[in-house]
């Protein structure tokens, strides 16, 4: 199946093993190649969690993601910064994948979507999807994975509500990517 980006899914730092396995293996059942694993504020992650998040993750990368800032990575929902740093990879003939790392919450109706983000309190002020990220209707969250497809990135790493229906809310996200849409990028 054609797909417009590739998916990776930032898991929620304040969840438990048994929460961040159960998201890892959902995203990696709906075809997400990288699970991006916070760490600890400590600093650490311990390896026996990696193993099992692993584990659960198969056949998707499992990656410790500190958040520091790295080239490459733009971490607005901006396609004039992802063409700006497109053209610095290109130029450098750097072979790295551009990634966009952005929270997302999308819904059937735009209340649905404002819902979700405003119950998780990652998402406030700046941090907030409607501001830097990915939001609205699946239509409106479509488009704007369209401008950034067209912008030049590669991969779209997301930070997801914590909704309880998080099975729901990944398969959104998954349809973004595959389906139609890929056809649309020519519009």
């Amino acid at each position: 199946m054609e797909q417009l980006l590739d998916l990776a899914v930032m898991l929620h730092p304040d969840q438990s093993l048994a929460e961040h396995a159960h998201m890892a293996r959902l995203a990696a059942r709906l075809g997400f190649t990288a699970i991006h694993l916070p760490l600890a504020a400590d600093g650490c992650v311990d390896p026996a969690e990696i193993e099992q998040i692993m584990d659960a993750a198969e056949p998707a990368m499992v990656v410790v993601d500190d958040g520091a800032l790295a080239d490459g990575i733009v971490r607005r929902n901006d396609p004039v910064e992802v063409r700006r740093v497109r053209a610095l990879l290109d130029a450098a003939e750097d072979n790295r994948p551009l990634i966009v790392a952005v929270p997302i919450s999308l819904g059937r109706t735009l209340n649905e979507a404002e819902a979700r983000a405003d119950r998780d309190p990652r998402f406030v002020g700046d941090a907030h999807p409607r501001v830097c990220g990915i939001f609205g209707t699946f239509e409106q969250a479509q488009e704007q994975v369209l401008e950034l497809a067209r912008a030049g990135a590669e991969v779209l790493l997301v930070t997801v509500p914590d909704d309880q229906d998080v099975a729901d809310v990944l398969a959104q996200v998954r349809a973004l990517v595959v389906g139609a849409t890929p056809a649309l990028l020519e519009r």
